[in-house]
C-alpha cells in the first residue's frame, strides 16, 4: 500500500516508520528497499484486503494522476466486507487500475461491491498486445472512434468483456475506451481518449462513465 496513518495522519512510507493499516487498523511498516517501489507492508505478510496486489510504478503513476486525499479509501458495505478502493472520488465514483489477471468472478464481485465504477487495465503487460492493437485497429475517424479485429491468442478484450466502462492504457500506443467487444466475432470499436483529459472528467463528478456502458453492453 502506498499510504499508512502515522501519528494519525496518512502519509507514505519512509525508512524506519511503523504505522497502521487505513483499512482494518492492523500494524505495517514501511518497506524502502532499493529494488521494490516503497510502500506499507502488513506486518502479517497478510493484506486484510483479498483483492489487494502488489503495486509497481504503473499503479503509482496512475494513483498519483489523482490527489492523495482520493487514493486508497477503505470502503465497508453494509455485511461487513471491507475492500481499499485504489481511487475514490468525491463523487462516489471508484477507479481499479489493474494490471495481473483475475478471475472473472472477482470482476464481477468487485463490480458489484462498489456499484459506482470504471477500469483501468495495463494494456502493456503483455509487450505485443499495444503492438497488435496498432495493427488490428483502422485508424480514429472524426470522433476518434476506430474499429479493431483481435487476431491470434490475445485475451485481453476477452478478459475485460464486461458491462462497466472499461479503459486500457497501451502506453506509447494510446489510451482507449473500449465502447464495444463481441468475443465471438472478435470485433470491437474502441475511443482514443486523453490521459490528462480523462483525469479532470473522472475528478468533476459529472459523469460515472456509465451512460454508454463497457465492452459486453449493446451498441
Amino acid at each position: 500500500m502506498k499510504l499508512a496513518l502515522f501519528e494519525g495522519q496518512r502519509r507514505a512510507p519512509a525508512p524506519g516508520l511503523q504505522g497502521q493499516c487505513p483499512s482494518c487498523g492492523a500494524p505495517v511498516m514501511a518497506k524502502c528497499g532499493n529494488y521494490k517501489i516503497w510502500h506499507w507492508a502488513h506486518k502479517t505478510r497478510e493484506h486484510c484486503d483479498p483483492w489487494w496486489e502488489s503495486e509497481g510504478e504503473w499503479h503509482r503513476s496512475w494513483k498519483d494522476r489523482f490527489p492523495q486525499e482520493w487514493q486508497e479509501i477503505p470502503h465497508q458495505s453494509s455485511t461487513g466486507e471491507r475492500h481499499v478502493a485504489d481511487i475514490r472520488t468525491p463523487a462516489g465514483l471508484v477507479i481499479e487500475f489493474q494490471r495481473s489477471t483475475i478471475h472473472p468472478d472477482e470482476v464481477l464481485a468487485r463490480q458489484a461491491y462498489y456499484a459506482k465504477m470504471i477500469w483501468v487495465i495495463d494494456g502493456c503487460k503483455n509487450e505485443f498486445d499495444p503492438i497488435n492493437f496498432s495493427n488490428w485497429r483502422s485508424q480514429p475517424n472524426e470522433h476518434g472512434l476506430a474499429q479493431f479485429a483481435v487476431f491470434g491468442r490475445s485475451k485481453l478484450f476477452e478478459r475485460w468483456h464486461t458491462e462497466k466502462p472499461v479503459f486500457i492504457d497501451f502506453g506509447k500506443a494510446g489510451f482507449w475506451r473500449i465502447a464495444h467487444y463481441n468475443p465471438k466475432t472478435k470485433r470491437g470499436v474502441a475511443l482514443i481518449v486523453d490521459k490528462e483529459a480523462f483525469v479532470r472528467i473522472a475528478g468533476s463528478g459529472s459523469t460515472d462513465f456509465s451512460g454508454q456502458g463497457g465492452p459486453a453492453s449493446p451498441l
